[in-house]
């Protein structure tokens, strides 16, 4: 056989890499540049922008056949490269959904298509500048809503809700992720803005219609993220971060600035109009109790006492970890933190210290506190949350990212850890009933875990009841992006599988051509 004939075309040159050139620099970037280089700066970042749906996932272990339901999570996953003034509360909303059943799991992403994102994907480019500034947005949106929908996502009248408190919530279907609509209550918030934490009391599951409404008038604009509610009494939690005004937004600033010199407060108010729980107070009626300069984000469980005081527990972090909302010039202090039981008189007058706050967990971070939502108003002894080396006094390393999941059982004063490892962090957890009557906290915790130095993220089960190694490990095929929020719902009807996530297989034509079928 001859062999074949290598033609090179004239006038070509070979030339030798030299060990300065874009082959030899580090990084997948080569020396080159991107308007994504703030957001993805290293190759081992996350993936995002991405929509996709998986049929079976890769399971090491066995997922818990009790485990039927669903798992939203909301990811911040700008399509367009943002405003690089924007920290990470910025960014459009998209959506992750892991469906479990039968013990096996499949996964749907998409993004939530609010105007903002639809607007942005037809213009092929950014319209929308630095968060809640709408002095730095595009000319042309002036008239569009700029709701993201990437703060937190439940499940509410057979949609699931993408929320984020600039706006209203938007719905979207809960097997399909399409989006369907925004405001899914039918005209009955009058407000433009829409909490990103809503609660449910499951001793009155007033759900669907509005009962009460109360309006109040704060002689300052703080920022409030989270609330807290017992059976009489609702607690909001006023961050020491101000809105910095309108001219300040015309002149670009950001929406909220961070003062290092004044206190957390606890906003109490009844939580039905005309029913105050002491004799003093007037109906319609506020009183704020302070605490020091810090942060309470995220609250955790709430109840009234056998003497009428109320009980209610959060992280604290006496440090501001949205750092892009600091003042200029400010120093960030070592970060330190604690998750606390706070004690509140509603007897005593406004603007009153805070007079007991329990110290259960110290840490440089913790947050994302999540309770068994059956016994929520009740007195609760079972929580877990994520924190930064729980435990330990060890100062972090830069920015305290969570790379534990902590049990904290305060009925015997105990603490089980699940460590991620060097270089790993967690998510925010779920925690999931072992039963419909299973005692409080009883169950599973599932959570997201993944490392700069893995190429892919993983989905981890945990028995309640023992910490030291996962029941079951969910396999992603890519390192994600980073949850904000999430939730478990479980599936309405037990036992009676749900709508693939996936594109179901639904009849297959067999061609007559097999490996056996001779000519």
């Amino acid at each position: 056989m001859s062999q074949p004939t290598i033609v090179q075309p004239s006038g070509l040159r070979f030339a030798q890499a030299k060990s300065n050139d874009w082959a030899k620099m580090s990084g997948t970037q080569k020396g080159l540049h991107s308007d994504w280089e703030q957001y993805y700066p290293h190759e081992t970042r996350p993936q995002g922008r991405w929509e996709g749906e998986i049929g079976d996932l890769v399971v090491y272990g066995e997922i818990p056949k009790e485990i039927d339901g669903t798992w939203y999570r909301i990811i911040l996953d700008p399509y367009m490269p943002m405003d690089p003034r924007n920290g990470f509360v910025e960014g459009d909303g998209n959506i992750c959904a892991i469906r479990i059943h039968d013990g096996k799991a499949s996964l749907k992403m998409k993004y939530v298509e609010t105007e903002r994102y639809l607007l942005e994907r037809q213009a092929g480019r950014r319209l929308f500048g630095v968060y809640r500034n709408p002095y730095t947005n595009d000319p042309s949106t002036r008239c569009a809503n700029d709701s993201t929908g990437n703060t937190n996502i439940i499940y509410w009248g057979g949609n699931v809700l993408a929320l984020a408190e600039r706006g209203l919530p938007w719905a979207m279907d809960p097997d399909t992720l399409e989006t369907r609509r925004y405001d899914p209550y039918a005209g009955q918030v009058k407000t433009k803005t829409f909490t990103a934490h809503p609660k449910v009391d499951p001793k009155t599951n007033e759900l669907g219609e509005a009962k009460d409404e109360c309006w109040y008038e704060f002689p300052e604009s703080r920022w409030i993220h989270d609330i807290w509610i017992t059976e009489n009494w609702i607690i909001l939690s006023g961050m020491p971060i101000f809105y910095t005004g309108e001219e300040a937004l015309k002149a670009g600033a950001q929406h909220w600035q961070f003062d290092p010199d004044r206190p957390q407060v606890m906003i109490v108010t009844p939580r039905r109009p005309g029913a105050p729980r002491h004799p003093d107070w007037k109906v319609g009626e506020f009183r704020q109790y302070e605490w020091d300069n810090g942060v309470v984000i995220h609250c955790g469980t709430a109840w009234e006492d056998e003497d009428g005081l109320l009980q209610f527990e959060s992280p604290w972090n006496k440090w501001n970890i949205f750092t892009f909302w600091n003042p200029p010039g400010y120093k960030q202090p070592t970060p330190t933190g604690a998750y606390v039981r706070w004690t509140i008189d509603p007897s005593q007058p406004t603007n009153t210290r805070i007079t007991k706050a329990e110290y259960i967990l110290k840490s440089s971070f913790n947050d994302f506190p999540i309770v068994d939502d059956r016994f929520y108003t009740s007195r609760q002894t079972k929580t877990y949350l994520a924190a930064h080396n729980a435990l330990s006094n060890e100062p972090p390393r830069g920015f305290p990212g969570v790379n534990n999941i902590v049990k904290i059982d305060t009925l015997k004063n105990e603490f089980l850890v699940w460590d991620a490892g060097e270089g790993g962090r967690v998510s925010e957890p779920a925690f999931i009933p072992r039963s419909d009557d299973a005692p409080e906290g009883d169950g599973w915790v599932l959570f997201a875990s993944a490392s700069n130095q893995a190429p892919r993220g993983e989905m981890v089960i945990l028995d309640t009841n023992d910490f030291t190694k996962p029941v079951a490990v969910i396999q992603m095929p890519f390192a994600m992006r980073d949850q904000l929020h999430g939730n478990w719902v479980l599936n309405p009807n037990p036992g009676t599988k749900l709508p693939e996530l996936a594109k179901p297989i639904k009849f297959v034509q067999s061609t007559g051509v097999g490996p056996l079928n001779r000519i």
